[in-house]
């Protein structure tokens, strides 16, 4: 399927604003192999692998790995707009290739980082709608439990509860549990607003985010995600420049990974030797189709992009 003319005529307005906002913040634009040696370890995230005559290479979900390497050889604060790949069912909002715009703000937290995301929002929707809410309170709000706190058997329960039974998921672990009740409940909520932040997330969705205390003292991942009207548009971290650390979550993965019967991926050692040298920073993966398509009022990714 083809994109209209207006389509691709909007995409190429946005990604000029987008650029312009980045050159006035001195964010330099830099380019990544499509294809890498190492796949997310994300037990939940599935890459295309590709045979070549070099060995199996897999095509990125993300650029992040390849990003960090430059932030760790002293590149300052970086952006790329590029493709990336996730075998994941065709659906309304998803497409196996798709366009994310990618960014890490050295010098910056996460609290910093949603605030330049909201600037560059307002520019790109001028009198847009951007609210703020942690994790913890929606869970409180909407399903009565605090996400931090509750064990698996009160997940599970709260599932139960909330959602029934979900075909393929006969014992739900923690993070699924969280996972179904956060789409299933949470998400629906979400449609009633425009821009929303959720941020602070259960240290067991830390993924590749620090791990600190809140206002309260309670430890949460300092990640946050973005939404419109419902719609999940961005995934952004305090990045985690612990090598120590992000090994053992190599590690934990690897083993979630065959606990649901999913192969072993190779993890990335390059990256784990140049984590201790990534400055402090914040950064951000967006879906650059779903936001187009929020902005201008399409109802499926496949009228902004060429499938």
């Amino acid at each position: 399927m083809l994109p209209s003319n207006s389509a691709l005529i909007q995409r190429a307005e946005y990604i000029t604003k987008i650029r312009k906002f980045f050159a006035k913040r001195d964010v330099l634009e830099v380019d990544t192999p499509l294809s890498y040696p190492y796949p997310v370890s994300d037990p939940y995230i599935d890459a295309f692998a590709i045979d070549t005559q070099s060995g199996i290479r897999f095509l990125q979900t993300s650029p992040e790995y390849a990003m960090k390497r430059l932030l760790a050889q002293g590149s300052g604060s970086i952006y790329q707009i590029c493709k990336a790949f996730r075998d994941d069912p065709k659906a309304q909002y998803h497409n196996h290739e798709f366009t994310m715009l990618e960014w890490y703000r050295v010098g910056l937290d996460d609290m910093a980082l949603r605030e330049e995301i909201a600037q560059m929002l307002l520019i790109l929707k001028p009198q847009a709608s951007i609210e703020y809410f942690s994790y913890k309170a929606l869970f409180e709000q909407l399903i009565g439990i605090n996400p931090h706190t509750a064990d698996l058997s009160s997940l599970q329960k709260a599932l139960s509860r909330h959602v029934g039974n979900i075909q393929g998921l006969a014992s739900p672990n923690i993070i699924e549990c969280l996972d179904v009740l956060f789409t299933h409940v949470i998400e629906p909520k979400l449609k009633a607003h425009q821009f929303v932040f959720v941020y602070d997330y259960p240290q067991v969705q830390a993924a590749l985010a620090r791990v600190m205390p809140d206002s309260s003292g309670q430890m949460v991942a300092k990640r946050f995600e973005l939404f419109y009207q419902g719609v999940e548009l961005a995934n952004g971290y305090y990045e985690l420049t612990s090598a120590i650390e992000q090994a053992k979550r190599f590690q934990h993965d690897l083993h979630l990974r065959q606990s649901l019967g999913k192969a072993a991926v190779p993890i990335d050692q390059g990256l784990l030797a140049c984590l201790d040298h990534i400055p402090e920073c914040s950064g951000v993966a967006l879906g650059l189709d779903r936001l187009l398509m929020c902005l201008e009022g399409y109802a499926d990714i496949q009228e902004v992009l060429y499938c």
